[in-house]
């Protein structure tokens, strides 16, 4: 019975600091989260902290000024919370170095929390980047980085070498080379 309660409490909680970044009462959501937060984001090589995690959400509502969470499914167990939905949002500020384009976007995303002592913890989080970034009109090349690592315009440099060096190695040839070729494509990296 307490379990149950306390699943109950945090599950409440969760939902207030979505709700409360959702209505820019950035203060108020941030107050739910513990001092020693530790965020481990998908795609992020190490864990961020607490200070790192609200920038990070700074940043988003600051490209996607009307951006907002709905979740299909939120599941409450003991001390975790698991969202799972979607985000939708303008993107009308930059954003990892692309301009706004004013595309609206709508891509899947799934979160769990963990909750103490009516602060959330530990926060584990995923979206599905990729389909963001082809909303936004931007591709996505293989190679040592990609758009959103690198910025718009190394990307385009980077993906215009890839496409002469590709186009290169694509024409049939008398050695029989030309898979081979293709294969070593993404260990040989962009000069």
């Amino acid at each position: 019975m307490f379990n149950d309660l306390l699943a109950i409490q945090n599950k409440a909680l969760v939902m207030q600091f979505y709700k409360s970044f959702d209505h820019r009462r950035l203060s108020a959501g941030l107050a739910l989260l513990s001092p020693n937060l530790v965020a481990h984001m998908a795609g992020v090589a190490r864990p961020l902290s607490s200070a790192e995690f609200a920038a990070m959400g700074r940043e988003v509502y600051e490209a996607f000024p009307d951006g907002q969470h709905v979740f299909d499914q939120v599941i409450a167990h003991r001390d975790r919370v698991t969202t799972s939905g979607f985000f939708s949002g303008t993107h009308l500020g930059e954003f990892k170095g692309i301009p706004p384009t004013g595309r609206s976007v709508r891509f899947a995303i799934m979160h769990i929390d963990r909750v103490s002592y009516s602060k959330i913890v530990e926060h584990w989080g995923m979206g599905d980047s990729l389909s963001m970034v082809q909303q936004l009109g931007m591709k996505i090349v293989p190679g040592p980085g990609t758009l959103l690592k690198l910025g718009v315009k190394k990307g385009r440099q980077i993906q215009g070498k890839m496409f002469d060096r590709m186009s290169a190695i694509a024409q049939p040839d008398d050695s029989g080379q030309r898979a081979a070729n293709l294969n070593d494509l993404g260990r040989q990296g962009v000069d």
